[in-house]
């Protein structure tokens, strides 16, 4: 049973108009409030990065494991959101890890469509290797449409001979751009948030004539064996679920060890209301402990963790 306080989540959502529905313009001034409900993290100190190659934010903890960092890609079906629309999010991930966050700028489409996007993560991933971090010490994730981007991006850099992470963590990710998966259909009227019809509107922005099926963008199509293990967040009330679903069964068939986490009653990407309700804040929790094993960061002592 969901929470109080997610359940009043919920209804505010349901009374909210749908995001995936709207004008790219105004998509994209919504996508810029995404974290109007979050609650701004504890001692964390934020540094721009404005490389030649690489731009972005640095989210670094109080307690930082300065070996360690993680690569962030901010989800909004490729078309919208920016470094600023996930900063309170990459400020409790790196709290959480105990490891520096940085939230990695990419371009958007339909400006500038697949591999825009996948080109400006895989510089931003080589960069972090042009800094000395190890590739045991480091992991990539992101949510929604970059959850997607994170696999093309471990596929770019798999194909271009580049050392892999440590780990993956992708939450509701969206894989399937030509919007497939069951839970479109069995989860449509419990979906508060997302439609099949705004996705696919998103997907052709995105990829323009190109194929919908190339391994690159559609990961459900690609060898993913000698892949990094990966941690996948689902809600249980989302049509991506089956996404993440058949990424786990596809991982586990390759032979990379995948797990999955499926939050019942759950929205998509419900993670960012960290602060509002205890499921987002147990799950980042979650993804914190799991990110800190992966990429070697001791175990937070109760006294070290972060308020």
């Amino acid at each position: 049973m969901p929470s109080p306080e997610a359940l009043q989540y919920a209804k505010m959502l349901r009374s909210a108009p749908k995001m995936v529905e709207m004008a790219l313009s105004d998509q994209r001034a919504a996508g810029e409030r995404a974290e109007a409900l979050t609650t701004e993290p504890n001692d964390i100190r934020y540094e721009p990065i404005a490389e030649e190659r690489v731009h972005g934010l640095w989210a670094v903890p109080k307690i930082d494991a300065a070996h360690c960092a993680i690569l962030y890609l901010f989800g909004g079906g490729h078309i919208i959101s920016s470094v600023n629309s996930r900063r309170k999010f990459a400020g409790h991930l790196a709290n959480a890890a105990g490891c520096r966050v940085l939230i990695a700028d990419y371009r958007l489409a339909p400006e500038h469509p697949f591999p825009a996007d996948v080109e400006d993560a895989t510089a931003a991933y080589r960069w972090l290797l042009e800094l000395d971090h190890d590739p045991t010490h480091l992991a990539i994730g992101g949510e929604s449409s970059a959850g997607g981007l994170t696999m093309s991006t471990l596929l770019s850099l798999r194909r271009l001979g580049i050392p892999l992470p440590a780990g993956a963590f992708l939450l509701s990710p969206w894989i399937d751009l030509t919007c497939g998966g069951e839970t479109h259909q069995t989860k449509r009227e419990v979906d508060l948030t997302v439609t099949t019809a705004g996705l696919r509107r998103m997907a052709k922005r995105y990829l323009g004539d190109h194929d919908p099926y190339d391994p690159l963008v559609a990961p459900l199509e690609a060898d993913l064996s000698g892949l990094p293990p990966f941690l996948i967040q689902v809600g249980g009330d989302e049509i991506l679920l089956d996404d993440a679903v058949q990424l786990a069964r596809r991982a586990g068939m390759a032979g990379t060890m995948a797990t999955l986490e499926i939050w019942p009653s759950m929205q998509h990407f419900f993670q960012i209301a960290v602060g509002l309700f205890p499921e987002a804040g147990a799950a980042v929790a979650r993804i914190g402990a799991w990110l800190r094993e992966r990429v070697g960061v001791e175990r937070l002592t109760d006294s070290d963790k972060p308020a």
